[in-house]
């Protein structure tokens, strides 16, 4: 009953709105090896193309090292849709006074002001965990960096942001079984400033 109500809010979620894909999403969160996350997320984009949308991801930990995500999105405005895929690794574990550092590939098909671009990235991240208010939480920063191609007019753009967010349980009597998530993305180079939101739901 418990997993079902955690899936059902999460379609709740998912049909209540009309996608940009954030890039770190739930990589640097600390799910078991036995965990597989389902996950909604609400995007906005603030910059050329505004508009809002949802992605659906799914997100599992191959092993101690590596983590790997796949999803995809549909947003109103310029920015229309997009698939994605990624598969982060890690340098260097969360430990003591040490930070998680991790190196993320991404592969993303995506829809942009009616041009379809093949995009490959490369973001590394940095995060840590802390404790607030007697609750753990995970914030992170992180500078994707990827080369799209559009393949209608055989070129090639650069587009590089800053990314920055935290991860952590719901504090919400009943809903702690959940993990929920904040990204931001500030342009730097032909991107977007952007905002998501997300709730993420561990099967067992």
């Amino acid at each position: 009953m418990r997993n079902l109500r955690g899936i059902l809010i999460i379609l709740t979620v998912a049909l209540s709105t009309a996608s940009f894909a954030n890039v770190v999403g739930l990589s640097t969160h600390p799910f078991t090896l036995k965990n597989k996350v389902l996950s909604t997320e609400l995007t906005g984009n603030f910059s050329s193309g505004s508009g809002m949308g949802i992605q659906a991801r799914y997100y599992q930990k191959i092993n101690q090292d590596l983590n790997f995500d796949a999803g995809f999105g549909i947003a109103s405005g310029e920015r229309d849709q997009r698939i994605f895929v990624g598969a982060d690794y890690m340098l260097y574990p969360d430990y003591k006074n040490q930070p998680r550092i991790s190196l993320k590939g991404t592969f993303e098909r995506m829809s942009e002001f009616n041009v379809n671009y093949n995009a490959l990235g490369l973001t590394p991240t940095v995060s840590k965990g802390f404790t607030f208010w007697g609750k753990e939480a995970f914030p992170f920063v992180a500078l994707p960096i990827k080369l799209a191609l559009d393949s209608d007019r055989d070129r090639y753009e650069t587009i590089s942001s800053l990314a920055f967010g935290i991860t952590g349980r719901l504090p919400f009597e009943g809903y702690k079984h959940l993990v929920g998530s904040i990204e931001g993305n500030v342009d730097i180079d032909s991107s977007y400033t952007g905002l998501f939101v997300g709730v993420s739901y561990a099967l067992k």
